[in-house]
């Protein structure tokens, strides 16, 4: 059954607002030459095929990173890659499963072998939507949480070597608030959380800074399943933001561009929440 909402490259989404988003110029539409904000920064993201993962790898190649882009999906991973890539961009594509401890170790050498080093590492993969809503601890523990354990650790001694790096978790409002009945997921996102500021406090030293950002809401593929069941869900969470949407990828992308740019160098053990006003309140208590 097709839903009503298009995921496909390019498509932004109904629930677009373009006051609330940055108009991002496509990296073929600057000058490479110039000064970017990623400038030959080797940054892995993982779960890059689609969805916040692949926002955040386009979003840190248009500022000059070199992108190593992880999905278990290759068809999704390389697609990312020749996204970058046909814009000028300079991308690679590894298929290494984050829950495998010797693959996530792999992965780190791997781009180790190819650039020499890693300056940025951002933890976004999460097991299937299915997994999540039937509430396999599994999958979600070992995806989400073990996963970023497992990359955390292969590739802090590689940022220790260099002098430095940065590490960006993608958890999540759930991990914040009770939502839905989807608590292993929940559980995995409030255990990135703790993570998130366990190793800051650890890694401080080695001028690393491990940051996570929650998102609320973003309009990504992982809400087919949900849509197919109810064409009008995305419709019905909108009310419950206070500014009016949902959020879109290229949110969650801004604020890791952020986290992994010289401008967050204060920046250590924080929770970002990009969640348009969900967790600040609620907006539509009557008084």
């Amino acid at each position: 059954m097709k839903t009503k909402y298009d995921f496909s490259e390019g498509e932004r989404g109904r629930f677009y607002n373009s006051k609330a988003v940055f108009n991002i110029l496509n990296s073929h539409e600057k000058d490479r030459g110039q000064k970017m904000r990623l400038n030959d920064k080797i940054a892995i993201v993982t779960g890059g095929g689609r969805g916040i993962g692949r926002a955040v790898a386009l979003r840190f190649a248009e500022e000059g990173a070199k992108v190593v882009v992880d999905d278990v999906n290759d068809a999704l991973g390389t697609a990312t890659v020749s996204a970058i890539t046909d814009t000028g961009g300079e991308a690679l594509f590894i298929n290494a499963d984050v829950s495998n401890v010797a693959d996530a170790q792999r992965l780190i050498a791997e781009t180790v072998d190819t650039y020499g080093t890693v300056d940025i590492f951002v933890n976004n993969a999460i097991c299937s939507t299915a997994d999540v809503l039937n509430n396999n601890w599994d999958a979600n523990l070992a995806v989400a949480l073990q996963g970023t354990s497992h990359c955390s650790n292969a590739v802090i001694p590689i940022m220790q070597e260099a002098g430095g790096g940065g590490i960006i978790n993608i958890a999540s409002v759930n991990g914040l608030i009770g939502l839905q009945a989807i608590h292993a997921y929940s559980a995995a996102k409030g255990g990135v959380i703790a993570l998130t500021r366990s190793m800051a406090v650890a890694h401080g030293k080695d001028n690393i800074r491990i940051n996570c950002i929650c998102p609320g809401t973003i309009q990504t593929e992982v809400w087919e399943p949900m849509l197919e069941r109810n064409p009008q869900i995305l419709d019905e969470i909108t009310p419950w933001y206070p500014l009016g949407r949902i959020g879109q990828p290229i949110d969650i992308a801004n604020a890791a561009l952020f986290l992994a740019s010289d401008e967050a160098s204060f920046a250590t053990g924080a929770v970002f929440v990009i969640d348009g006003g969900l967790t600040a309140g609620n907006h539509q208590f009557p008084i």
